[in-house]
């Protein structure tokens, strides 16, 4: 997944697919669309004056992703994860992300780390102006860009798309806005990062996305999200 300032080229979609494969991405990650939301074709043509063709092969990629589901003779539709799939997701990421603090991949750069402080600056400043799209956007983008620093390729795929569901997962079953309050945890992990401190790092994610798991109430309903159009086009 791409969040900011990357090639929006993918495999298996040309670059006029690519950027609407993004912007529904971006459209889930903000939660602008909801789970469940309907992903009727003709309006999906309709609103990146796109074909058919173009928009199936799009909904496609995404179902791959698992952040979209394609029902027979239904359409499709953004994935409303269930309790036993969001506890999945989020222990899935503790593995990977506590594990890549462990065991880095590669040493972090002074360019990735320069990267990251500028991604911790945007995010403060979301918090300033109480922007809460762009909370979301730039939390995910730290993890990601940790990621892509310390892990490899597959591993930042891996977690990209690990992103992006649980956007929807908070989507569905957060307390009240909770999640966006953890947004210090970002500024000791990266303090911990520069120290080199990567047992102290390991520990923090994983404190950091257990209190993720723990300000979801999994008893909810599912919150409807906004009309395509306006999710789409604002």
């Amino acid at each position: 997944m791409v969040i900011e300032g990357e090639n929006v080229q993918e495999e298996g979609l040309v670059p006029e697919e690519s950027v609407v494969a993004q912007s529904l991405r971006d459209a889930i990650l903000e939660r602008r669309l909801g789970p469940g939301s309907r992903l009727p074709e003709e309006q999906l043509v309709e609103i990146f004056s796109s074909s058919r063709g173009r928009i199936r092969r799009v909904l496609l990629a995404l179902a791959r992703e698992h952040i979209v589901v394609i029902q027979p003779g239904r359409g499709a539709f953004v994935a409303s994860p269930d309790q036993e799939e969001a506890k999945d997701v989020l222990a899935t990421r503790r593995m990977i992300e506590v594990g890549v603090l462990e065991r880095p991949c590669q040493p972090l750069t002074e360019e990735r780390l320069a990267t990251l402080r500028q991604v911790l600056k945007e995010e403060r400043q979301a918090h300033k102006t109480h922007d809460a799209a762009r909370m979301i956007r730039w939390s995910g983008q730290f993890h990601l860009e940790l990621a892509r620093g310390l892990g490899n390729a597959v591993i930042a795929g891996i977690v990209s798309e690990l992103i992006l569901r649980t956007s929807l997962i908070i989507a569905i079953y957060e307390r009240n806005n909770t999640t966006c309050c953890l947004k210090a945890d970002h500024d000791l992990l990266l303090k911990s990062i520069e120290a080199h401190a990567w047992p102290e790092a390991a520990r923090l994610m994983s404190r950091h996305l257990l209190e993720i798991e723990h300000n979801l109430d999994f008893s909810v309903s599912v919150k409807p999200g906004l009309s395509l159009k306006l999710a789409l086009l604002g």
